[in-house]
């Protein structure tokens, strides 16, 4: 049974116990909520990234002022800093 530390409002002092089966239910996060959750942070994080550092590349590339591959490379740069799970 997993446990918790707690805090005695009366003394101030810690201690730990097992969970009820409530505190549980409204604290434990399902397998699939958790990897939705990483997943819908990485896609936030990557757009921001994308428009930020990425797009300007791109731009720039099709205006001939720096390479194709400079923008390649920030892309991936990006989708490695920030890996769906």
């Amino acid at each position: 049974m997993p446990t918790g530390l707690f805090i005695d409002a009366a003394t101030g002092q810690t201690f730990e116990r097992e969970l009820t089966a409530d505190e549980i239910a409204t604290t434990t996060e399902s397998e699939a909520d958790r990897l939705a959750r990483l997943n819908a942070e990485a896609l936030a994080n990557r757009r921001a990234a994308f428009q930020v550092e990425a797009d300007p590349l791109f731009f720039g590339w099709q205006r001939n002022e720096n390479t194709e591959q400079e923008w390649i490379d920030k892309v991936a740069e990006i989708r490695a800093r920030y890996p769906y799970a």
